[in-house]
Parts: structure tokens; C-alpha cells; sequence
């Protein structure tokens, strides 16, 4: 597994290891997605990686559940690892396995065809409407049945735009055949693309991750990996909203995921961002450096997820610098072999 950091929003300065999945699911599925590019001397190295990585998922993972998979370990089940007040609420708050690790460690190990029409078939169980109905997006979307980020039937539904761009990428990596479901959670992020919702809502579309830049990167990657139709009439404007992130934000990791989406956009920089080998390591450290994020106010229906949205005291972020590396080299590699 790769290190990853949790921070309290309310005092970002003080961090604690985590133990959760995630980081080394992206990760690995970002080493994965660029190893056919990197000198044949080091493609061996990838392959371990990735290989000694799914030794971890499992651990992760309820026999009874082999679908799918949680946020963090679950035999014994964890809840803010190496927090002394929250650990004894492990048991009675333990999170449901959800959507977005299951598509990312599905997407970082690649498994045959068949499990991944039993993970779409079972991703339509949990979808909007069939057990609850959200109350916590905007009203006229509370009959669209998407797919919902936890498969837990105690859980409030919740919609997260990266986490729809990871589910479909995942799918449209393998030609699924697409259902209502699909087409639903299609609708929904079409309409926050029209609507330019990832820029001027972007913490209440997405409040798992929250932020426009990381939202930009999402579609930037779903566009990169399945040139959907439905996504053609917003190229320009991911573009143009890349841009003006660009312009205003002095954050290193936000530069990076940037200039890789401008590019899978179809916007090559005629000059490469330098990055000096010296400053990785403070690259990697910034405190900017929030991929993710976990906050109670997403749980919340509305009109209380409005309200508690903008407050620290209630959200954690998370980062690894592992991480941060793969966003680098993914964005040397695609650089490199991007047009000109």
C-alpha cells in the first residue's frame, strides 16, 4: 500500500496516517494506464507494483460482498484509523462498501469481463429510487434513478460527480452495454457540464472531492479514455474552465492535473511545465495537495448539506504523495506522447 495522509479541515496542520484503499487504488490504476508508455527498463517495476497492490485489497473486502469494496479495512472494520476519540464508534459507524473504490480497484487490477457485468448488474441495486430516493441534490433530479455512491440500504442515497465519471469509466473501458441507469447517471453529469455546476457548485455536485480543478481532471479523464457523445458539446468549455483554474491557482498538484486535462482535452502547451527534481518532495508535501476529501455534510439532506458544506470543522482532506508522483508522471508521459 502507499502512505496517505488524513487532515482535520478545522487544524490542517497537524495530519495522521490513514489506512484507507483509495490511494493506492489511483495509484496503481494511474501507473496501469500509462506502463505501455514508460522504457521497457522500467515496465517490470510497474508490474510489481501493481501486482504486490492487490494483495491489499482484500483486506478490504467482505466474503460476502466480492463485488465490491470499502473506503477502509473491515475485518476488524476502521473508522478514522489512528483516531483515539472516534475509534470506539468503529462498529456501530462503520462505512458501506461504495462505488467509486470498487471502480477504481476494478480499473487498477483489470479483472475478465464476467465480474464486470456482475459489479454493473449490482451497481444498478443500489441506484437513486430503488431502495431510497435522494434528498440531497437539486429537486428536479430526485426521480432520475443514477447510480448512488454507497451500496448500504442504511445509507442516504448520495450523487458525486467524480465518482459517476469513475463508474463510467470504468464501464465504458469495458464496452458494457449501457441500461437506464447508465443513461440516467449520464444525464446528471450532463447537465452539471451545460450548467457549469463543476466551477460554481462544484463542493455540492461532488463533496467527495470538491473542488473545481480535481473536477475538471475527472471529466477530462472519462473524455480522455471514451470520447462519449454526450460529453462533445463541452470540450471547448472544460477548456476554457482549465484555463482560468490555471490562471488563478499557485498550487503545484492543481497545475499538474491541469495541464494533463488541458491536454487530454485536446490543448497541447507549446512550452512543458518544469518541474525541478529537487522540489518534488515539497511538491508532494504542499498542504494544497487535497485530491479528496470526507466530510459529514454530505450525508446530510437538504436544506442542511447547503448549510454545512463551506465548514471546516466538520470535513476532513486526504493526500498522498505517492499519489501526487503518478499525477506527475502521468503528466510527463502524456505530454510526451500527446500531439502536437
Amino acid at each position: 500500500m502507499f502512505t496517505s495522509f488524513r487532515y482535520y479541515a478545522a487544524f490542517p496542520h497537524r495530519p495522521k496516517q490513514d489506512n484507507n484503499i483509495f490511494f493506492t487504488a489511483i495509484t496503481c490504476y494511474t501507473l496501469r494506464q500509462v506502463r505501455a508508455e514508460l522504457p521497457d527498463s522500467l515496465q517490470p517495476v510497474a508490474d510489481s507494483i501493481l501486482l504486490r497492490a492487490q494483495h491489499a485489497y482484500a483486506f478490504y473486502q467482505k466474503p460476502q460482498h466480492p463485488l465490491t469494496y470499502n473506503f477502509w479495512p473491515v475485518d476488524p472494520p476502521e473508522v478514522f484509523p489512528n483516531s483515539f476519540l472516534l475509534k470506539p464508534f468503529r462498529y456501530i459507524n462503520a462505512l458501506s462498501d461504495d462505488a467509486d473504490d470498487a471502480s477504481m480497484i476494478w480499473l487498477a487490477m483489470h479483472p475478465p469481463d464476467s465480474v464486470m457485468k456482475a459489479y454493473h448488474a449490482y451497481l444498478t441495486e443500489y441506484a437513486n429510487t430503488m431502495h431510497h430516493q435522494i434528498r440531497n441534490t437539486y429537486k428536479k433530479y430526485k426521480h432520475l434513478p443514477f447510480y448512488n455512491t454507497w451500496f448500504g440500504e442504511k445509507m442516504p442515497v448520495d450523487v458525486d460527480f467524480c465518482v459517476l465519471c469513475n463508474v463510467l469509466t470504468l464501464l465504458y473501458s469495458y464496452h458494457i452495454s449501457f441500461n437506464r441507469y447508465d443513461s440516467a447517471s449520464m444525464k446528471w453529469l450532463e447537465d452539471m457540464l451545460q450548467e457549469r455546476k463543476y466551477i460554481l457548485d462544484a463542493a455540492y455536485i461532488s463533496p467527495h472531492y470538491a473542488r473545481p480543478p480535481v473536477l475538471i481532471y475527472h471529466a477530462a479523464r472519462l473524455w480522455h479514455i471514451a470520447h462519449p457523445e454526450w460529453m462533445k458539446p463541452y470540450i471547448k468549455q472544460l477548456q476554457m474552465d482549465a484555463i482560468r483554474c490555471l490562471q488563478h491557482t499557485n498550487c503545484a498538484m492543481d497545475s499538474i492535473i491541469l495541464y494533463t486535462s488541458l491536454m487530454r482535452l485536446g490543448t497541447k502547451p507549446e512550452v512543458m511545465m518544469q518541474i525541478d527534481a529537487n522540489r518534488v518532495e515539497e511538491i508532494e508535501q504542499q498542504s494544497c495537495a487535497i485530491f479528496f476529501e470526507a466530510g459529514f455534510y454530505a450525508m446530510l439532506r437538504n436544506p442542511f448539506k447547503r448549510w454545512f458544506t463551506p465548514l471546516s470543522f466538520i470535513k476532513y482532506y486526504f493526500s498522498s504523495p505517492a499519489y501526487v508522483d503518478a499525477l506527475l508522471l502521468e503528466y510527463i508521459m502524456t505530454y510526451k506522447f500527446s500531439g502536437n
